[in-house]
């Protein structure tokens, strides 16, 4: 049922619990005293009822729904249905509070609606007086629209249309192939009994979950509130003119669907400039009805590159988007940003664009060129050994699972691509190109960014051949826009150097903003840029008339009063070769670039030193030195972003610098430090070699390297005076061993990479799991060395399961042999995080900031951290992570912690399992080593992972 835009009601509907009746029946007789009138059903419905038409009718018949807010109001199933209703049809909800109940997980749809409150507003009758003036607003703007039809007639639709025309003649005249990634949406889970459906956690904050997705645009679409975040060059802004197209197509079909405001943050860099008024100049004609566009709901708001505003207004400026957002919560609104560059968060949902997978990228490049060429093209950028694997694959399993060849994590269970002389091992060749498809390199490593690889297609068009890496990429690319101009005589071998190296001199300095522009490499004061822009004037002062009008002609720089490349990585290519130039001149220091104090803030200068290393193919080695000198993340990026090689010798005096930082609190006493380097170590398979974090190798098989650490038999204290559900008690538990650390996510991958391992039904038998609850997802935080996340229960008892029984061990509850390996009790998981003293976290009686990742602002790290790198916040025996982090998997039922595995009902599905330690998403409250949290075993965040025990001995408390 569609709401009809011609009605012609100008009521009210209230929408409250009967148990409210008498409030409500005051609050209509109220407003109609002030000339408003009300619709309000008078019948209590009876329960098991069903909602009745005329409620719907009367909802589609108001201009305005008002929720008369109370927790019994928020709990009623009918008044859900109503608010559910309204938003379902846009029509404008105005919450009347009478409690305070914002903190109500119920309350969330409302949470973006202008809500009165006599708490809040001075009491009932200032509260009444603001309700009856908002409502008559309201009321005058639908008179507005019955009277003008379908849009009042101050929206002008020749404009409009000249503004589609203007979309479509800019629109990116690109191949568009739809980008996949994962979407973090704000979720409604179950978690503790005593809460229902709760949307957030104790504190308030958003609970997150990741879900995959196929195709950006769409997914914007049903969400209609985020932020679009990617790599640089990603896909970010060719996915938002696909959106703005989409949204152009419908519009010029339907008058009454929203306008796409297609913003270019980018060219927002008037300091104090107001967002609204910067948005009217970017809509020209437009822009006297942008007012009547945003109240009416007839907009879409799209703002493209918030990662290129100017880093020194990012702080005004961040919070003035936000909030310009938050002014229009009935509209689509889509920020795109850097992922690295999102450090002032907007608090929407995220949608992550990842890499091109090969399916994508092949269909791109078929398109691009032809489909002879662009297979020619595929094969080229996968390589051989990716050529004979697919040709094998085919001839054995069969082309309709090819998806399956390039996609897939697992080979499904139905399928067998075995070798020739051994049939019984089904799995045969998968591991091996899992592998090899999963670590990619070179050509395919670069072909998985969109804007690399449209530059590898166009310069194999006029080329026939490709570069090895970035540095390379961009120079060859950047000749081809050049070769243009030389066919046509316009440009001669001699400009053409003059005009590099111009282009260079600007992008450098661009890096800067103009607030710092006397600051430079040499004086060792810190760079704050980086600019996109810069005054035509100056551009004419490097490059003169002819060269600037070269370059434009050449599409690297577009032609306006403000100068910019017309990619932001061109700049970056070019600021990198003027780094170049005054690196091997001696001049540029890097802790000039990366504030020694706080050098693992971003500075916009990381893109640039990835395409710096990208110029020396052989050896990037006096590049990385260099940086890691001042930042080894952007050291560890160049390594694996770059595309050139670096010396193992390089490689082995890097590790040997980062290790020790990870524990050195006097080097690195903020935590954020040592979190950034634990980044660098993580990024790059086997570097960080620590005993308890990575992987060991026996007879060619990968086992995780568990570092175990002894608890001893003994009484201990659990539980805690001032923790409700978890009323102190001594208790004895016989000897045991825990993981030093979280299972790491190299250490998991060990299980999902063994021919018998995450693949064999075995490891999930007697489980409840559903098909559903096997699928594993993607590490939202993919170092080798963090904990391994996005697992639920499920699957970290298999892991376990799998673990035993290559450990010569077998795992069954029923019958558990000795040092089988196993999730903790929750027991255990608290003896080995307090000792005996009775202490409430795991270092002592108060809370330490720097003593674990926690969601607390003095060292918020914001995303799971490298294992190890809060010594200082051990437990009495030693065990580290035990507060921070992640959230850990208990084997306990929380409402029976006394784990017997005599009773222990595997296949029941609404058992909820116990979680301990709190995350890096989670105050200090949960954090401690007495706090008890729950949830259904299927479920799987971001926040949440598991360690492991091993059992001297069978269960016993």
């Amino acid at each position: 049922m569609n709401r009809n835009p011609s009605f012609s009601s100008s009521e009210v509907f209230i929408s409250y619990a009967f148990e409210e009746a008498e409030f409500a029946n005051q609050l209509v007789a109220d407003l109609q005293a002030k000339g408003l009138a009300c619709w309000i059903d008078t019948d209590k419905i009876r329960a098991g009822d069903k909602w009745t038409p005329a409620l719907s009718e009367a909802i589609l018949n108001s201009y305005v729904v008002v929720v008369i807010a109370t927790r019994k109001s928020l709990h009623s199933e009918w008044v859900q249905k109503e608010i559910t209703w309204a938003i379902t049809n846009k029509i404008p909800i105005i919450p009347f509070l009478r409690e305070d109940v914002k903190k109500e997980s119920r309350y969330f749809p409302l949470i973006d609606c202008q809500w009165v409150s006599p708490l809040a507003d001075g009491g009932y009758k200032t509260a009444l007086s603001k309700l009856a003036r908002s409502l008559e607003e309201l009321k005058q703007k639908t008179q507005a629209l019955i009277h003008y039809g379908k849009r009042p007639r101050a929206i002008q639709r020749d404009l409009e249309q000249a503004y589609f025309q203007r979309l479509q003649t800019e629109a990116v005249n690109e191949v568009y192939t739809p980008l996949g990634g994962s979407a973090q949406q704000t979720q409604r889970i179950e978690m503790r009994p005593r809460f229902a459906l709760m949307p957030m956690d104790d504190e308030g904050r958003l609970m997150p979950e990741i879900l995959p997705f196929n195709d950006a645009v769409k997914v914007i679409k049903n969400m209609r509130r985020a932020v679009l975040l990617g790599e640089p060059g990603g896909g970010k802004t060719t996915t938002i003119w696909k959106l703005a197209a989409d949204l152009v197509e419908t519009a010029l079909r339907d008058d009454c669907a929203p306008i796409p405001l297609l913003i270019s943050l980018r060219e927002w860099t008037t300091p104090n400039q107001p967002l609204v008024k910067f948005i009217a100049e970017q809509l020209g004609d437009l822009a006297n009805d942008l007012d009547s566009l945003l109240s009416n709901r007839w907009a879409a708001l799209l703002l493209d590159g918030l990662n290129e505003l100017p880093v020194g207004q990012r702080e005004a400026k961040f919070p003035e988007v936000k909030r310009f957002i938050e002014q229009h919560p009935q509209l689509m609104a889509v920020v795109s940003c850097r992922k690295d560059d999102y450090t002032i968060k907007l608090g929407f949902d995220c949608i992550n664009i990842t890499p091109l997978d090969p399916v994508r990228i092949r269909e791109f490049v078929k398109r691009y060129l032809d489909s002879e060429s662009g297979e020619t093209l595929f094969w080229k950028l996968a390589g051989e050994r990716a050529r004979n694997y697919h040709a094998d694959f085919l001839a054995k399993v069969g082309a309709e699972h090819e998806d399956v060849f390039w996609l897939a994590d697992t080979l499904p269970a139905n399928l067998k691509w075995t070798y020739g002389w051994d049939t019984e091992n089904k799995y045969g060749y998968w591991p091996d190109w899992f592998n090899h498809r999963e670590t990619p390199s070179g050509l395919l490593l670069l072909a998985s960014n969109p804007f690399m690889l449209t530059m590898l297609a166009s310069v194999y068009a006029r080329r026939g051949d490709l570069p090895r890496n970035r540095g390379k990429l961009f120079q060859n690319f950047v000749e081809n826009l050049l070769d243009r101009e030389r066919k046509g005589k316009a440009i001669l071998d001699a400009e053409q150097k003059e005009l590099i190296a111009g282009l260079a001199k600007i992008a450098f300095e661009m890096q800067n903003t103009p607030a710092t522009q006397e600051a430079s490499p040499q004086t060792g004061k810190a760079f704050v840029g980086a600019s996109t822009v810069m005054p035509h004037d100056r551009v004419i002062q490097i490059l003169g008339d002819r060269l600037f009008d070269l370059a434009v002609s050449a599409s690297i720089l577009s032609k306006d009063e403000q100068v910019r490349f017309t990619h932001q990585l061109l700049q970056e290519y070019f600021a990198a070769k003027e780094m170049d130039t005054q690196l091997q001149a001696g001049k540029l220091k890097a802790v000039a670039i990366w504030q020694p104090d706080r050098w693992w803030e971003r500075t916009n200068w990381e893109e640039a030193a990835i395409l710096l290393a990208g110029l020396y193919s052989d050896d990037c080695s006096q590049v990385v030195e260099w940086v890691a000198e001042a930042n080894p993340e952007v050291a560890a990026q160049c390594v694996v972003r770059s595309g050139a090689a670096l010396a193992e010798a390089t490689k082995e005096r890097l590790r040997a610098k980062w290790i020790p930082r990870l524990t050195d609190l006097k080097h690195d006493p903020d935590p954020k430090a040592r979190a950034a380097v634990g980044r660098a170590l993580g990024m790059i398979p086997a570097w960080d070699n620590r005993k308890g974090v990575g992987v060991i190798e026996r007879d060619g098989l990968k086992l995780p390297d568990i570092d175990w650490v002894r608890i001893p038999e003994g009484e201990f204290q659990y539980g805690d005076d001032g923790e409700e559900d978890n009323k102190p008690q001594r208790l004895t538990l016989p000897e045991f061993y825990i993981s030093r650390y979280p299972v790491t996510f190299a250490q998991y991958q060990t299980f999902l990479d063994d021919p018998e391992g995450f693949n064999d039904p075995r490891w999930f038998e007697g489980l409840a799991a559903s098909e559903e609850d096997r699928q594993m997802r993607e590490q939202y935080f993919k170092f080798a060395n963090h904990p391994r996340e996005t697992v639920n229960w499920y699957q970290a008892m298999a892991f376990c399961r799998w673990l035993s029984w290559r450990k010569g061990t077998t795992y069954d509850l029923k019958k558990v042999e000795q040092w089988a390996v196993r999730l903790p009790t929750e027991f255990e998981w608290e003896k080995a995080a307090r000792g005996t003293d009775g202490r409430l976290y795991p270092y002592g009686k108060k809370f330490g900031a720097r003593k674990g990742n926690t969601g607390e602002d003095e060292s918020y790290i914001g995303q799971t951290s490298a294992v190890g790198i809060f010594p200082n916040g051990a437990s009495p025996y030693g065990v580290e992570e035990m507060s921070g982090n992640v959230l850990e998997w208990c084997l306990s039922d929380y409402n029976d912690p006394q784990f017997d595995p005599k009773k222990e009902n595997l296949r029941k599905k609404d058992i909820r399992r116990v979680l301990r330690g709190g995350s890096w998403f989670n105050s200090q409250v949960n954090a401690r080593a007495v706090y008890r949290d729950d949830i259904l075993a299927a479920y799987r965040y971001l926040i949440i992972g598991f360690r492991v025990v091993l059992c001297a001995s069978p269960f016993s408390v």
